[in-house]
């Protein structure tokens, strides 16, 4: 069975991946909309509310037996960032239902409850019980603080910050703690509203089974929504900061942290980005990358030292654990092996270990139902769908020349450091 892809309305797609690998049904909305300052938190949390209750299963206990009675079926969602747009998930996961005992339609159950949880709540303009409200706004703000412990991730969010400065990238996907305290019911009514009527709406279902009637019912409850929806770029350009922006925070760490943030050219469309992502796991990505064999392991400059990109935006960042005594050396160290990629020193062998390493994350998504799902989305937000088997082939046509010219698009613009503090 072919891969199906149709748009229901303007601006709403739904997409069914067939394959019978999985023992699973994965379905979710993804949802799209600029993300700003004012609506980010709104937007998260009304995503963890929908997911946690339904009209007919009104609280988490009532839901949960419902979720149980399907086979420990589960449902989740997130906030994340896709280039400068906010993206939210709502989604279940259910046992296929040819293993239920009793000829259960178990996928069809979950599309249903599904449709409830979003759908329906928008429908009804029912609000949350405050209750429910205070509970996940409690464990958004913990989600937020606990970003804030982890010094990695506060080292790398704080370098994007500085590098995305007065660019929605540069906000958090959850919104802030103050922003989470502030809302309401009101807030979440009309960030359920703004989303359902505004936003770019992807339903993936990847499995065995189409969710029988699902498709359509999605088709008759979006044509009695008043949309206004318009189509988002792809991409927005952002040049190289002239000075190089730097940023320096001292907290109480025993290790600090050294973030470079290069910028170039928006890569949105997938066959445009190889060459990029090729370049990026040669100069930093698995063992055998540069920043990993001389920076750490010949040179000793770091605990760690990694480099990944945002193509969306352009962007690369390279994190690493640093002594502070260590900091200038490790940040020379790191920018010689890109000045190196850029002229071309590296080897071929070096382009085929990362070829090999990116064909096997390729050939992983068939058996990983999130990321089959999240590589179709992209591609159908791209306007353009690349199976995985057409990707190996792209990897496969970028030359070294591709490469050279992939880093000579991308220029330092911020320097992010985080050292201890003087006891």
């Amino acid at each position: 069975m072919a891969l199906e892809s149709i748009n229901l309305v303007k601006g709403v797609n739904y997409t069914f991946i067939p394959s019978d690998c999985f023992k699973t049904t994965y379905i979710a909305f993804n949802i799209l909309t600029p993300l700003k300052k004012e609506t980010a938190a709104a937007n998260a949390l009304a995503a963890a509310l929908m997911k946690s209750e339904t009209l007919e299963y009104p609280d988490l206990y009532s839901l949960n037996r419902k979720l149980a009675s399907l086979y420990g079926a589960t449902a989740f969602s997130w906030a994340s960032k896709s280039g400068d747009w906010q993206e939210i998930t709502i989604g279940m996961l259910v046992n296929d239902s040819r293993f239920s005992l009793d000829n259960e339609d178990t996928v069809a159950e979950a599309a249903k409850l599904l449709n409830d949880m979003v759908l329906n709540r928008y429908f009804s303009k029912k609000a949350f019980s405050t209750s429910a409200i205070e509970r996940e706004k409690r464990l958004l703000t913990e989600k937020i603080e606990g970003n804030l412990n982890d010094k990695r991730i506060y080292a790398r969010n704080r370098c994007v910050e500085k590098m995305c400065e007065g660019e929605p990238f540069g906000l958090s996907a959850d919104g802030t703690v103050e922003s989470v305290a502030a809302l309401g019911s009101d807030d979440i009514s009309l960030a359920i509203e703004g989303l359902i009527k505004t936003a770019f709406i992807s339903v993936m279902v990847v499995g065995a089974i189409e969710p029988l009637g699902f498709k359509e019912q999605l088709l008759d409850n979006f044509k009695k929504v008043e949309r206004n929806y318009k189509e988002l770029p792809l991409q927005i350009e952002c040049t190289a900061s002239n000075p190089i922006k730097t940023a320096i925070d001292k907290m109480q760490v025993n290790q600090g942290k050294l973030v470079l943030g290069l910028r170039g050219k928006a890569l949105p469309l997938y066959k445009n980005s190889v060459a990029a992502r090729i370049m990026c796991d040669i100069f930093g990505g698995g063992p055998y990358s540069k920043l990993f064999c001389n920076v750490r392991e010949k040179l000793s400059l770091c605990y760690y030292c990694r480099a990944s990109g945002v193509w969306k935006k352009g962007i690369i960042l390279i994190d690493s654990g640093v002594e502070s005594s260590n900091i200038s050396a490790a940040k020379d160290a790191i920018l010689k092996e890109f000045d190196n990629m850029k002229n071309g020193n590296f080897e071929d062998n070096d382009i085929g270990f990362s070829k090999l390493a990116m064909k096997d994350t390729i050939m992983s998504l068939l058996s990983d139902q999130f990321q089959l799902a999240n590589f179709y989305k992209e591609r159908i937000r791209e306007g353009e769908i690349v199976t995985p088997h057409e990707a190996l082939a792209i990897i496969d046509s970028i030359t070294k020349e591709d490469i050279v010219a992939a880093a000579k698009s991308f220029l330092l613009d911020t320097v992010y450091t985080l050292i201890p503090e003087e006891k």
